[in-house]
């Protein structure tokens, strides 16, 4: 396995210090969205003068200040540290954006018009797209979850250490959505099968639906720019395995429709293309 923060600066900057101005990444799916955010922003903050910006597209949990991930917060409306600049444009390092929530403690998404007004002043642009209430799998409803029309590259982030847990309220969050998009039952064991639906939102049964009558969405149904595959907490030759083997099993068709599919870990800087 390689380094994840090299690879990703080689797919977002071309492996030179000269950003693409305003790149913008979506990271959505379960397991690691919020831990892969705050990677690759301060790895891409490290380059001199590098200005990257940090903002939820719903709600997400931000660090404690103290934990130094960013450098300053805008709150939207207002001019004062501006994360768009007048003259000579935002500061370098991380501005972390959004609208602080004191009740549900959580960071809470600008007007989306907003966020694509101030994107193209920064060297990268990092998006939460997606909420799984800290549990490794989840199904989706059509109005999530929330990729800009503006996003260059969306990452789905996946773990595959549930594979042989049984699939519960423990391990997925909205679990009466996942049952109707992976065909799996309750207390039944998790199989590559059920990731493969999760992933592509085909299933065993045809036509799976919601309540409404909907179709249920995969990973990727709401996805724009590029599409990335990422297999999070991929650390030893074991799990290396397995993620290929389910790599295999993704139908030619969709995977076309990919820029690439991964496995690695986050936590420790980890990557290897599938």
């Amino acid at each position: 396995m390689g380094s994840l923060s090299a690879w990703f600066e080689g797919r977002l900057f071309g492996g030179s210090c000269k950003a693409k101005q305003g790149a913008v990444v979506t990271v959505i799916g379960s397991g690691g969205k919020t831990s892969l955010i705050w990677h690759l922003a301060a790895a891409s903050a490290a380059v001199t003068h590098r200005r990257i910006l940090v903002s939820p597209t719903t709600k997400m949990f931000v660090p404690p200040g103290q934990a130094k991930l960013w450098d300053r917060y805008y709150g939207g409306g207002t001019y004062g540290e501006l994360p768009y600049g007048r003259g000579a444009g935002p500061l370098p390092g991380v501005t972390l954006v959004g609208r602080f929530n004191e009740t549900s403690g959580k960071l809470e998404s600008l007007p989306l018009p907003e966020l694509k007004r101030i994107a193209p002043a920064y060297d990268l642009v990092l998006l939460e797209g997606d909420g799984s209430r800290g549990l490794p799998l989840k199904a989706w409803t059509q109005d999530e979850p929330v990729v800009p029309a503006f996003t260059d590259l969306t990452v789905g982030i996946l773990p595959l250490w549930p594979l042989g847990k049984p699939v519960s309220e423990n391990i997925v969050h909205r679990l009466p959505l996942f049952l109707a998009l992976t065909g799996a039952e309750a207390g039944e064991t998790l199989k590559p099968a059920h990731i493969l639906a999760l992933i592509t939102g085909k299933t065993r049964s045809s036509g799976p639906k919601e309540a409404n009558g909907s179709p249920l969405p995969g990973l990727f149904a709401k996805a724009r720019g590029e599409k990335l595959l990422f297999f999070n907490q991929i650390e030893d030759d074991g799990a290396l395995k397995q993620a290929r083997e389910l790599a295999s099993l993704i139908p030619s068709p969709f995977r076309e429709n990919l820029s690439g599919i991964a496995a690695g870990s986050v936590k420790e800087n980890l990557i290897t293309e599938l």
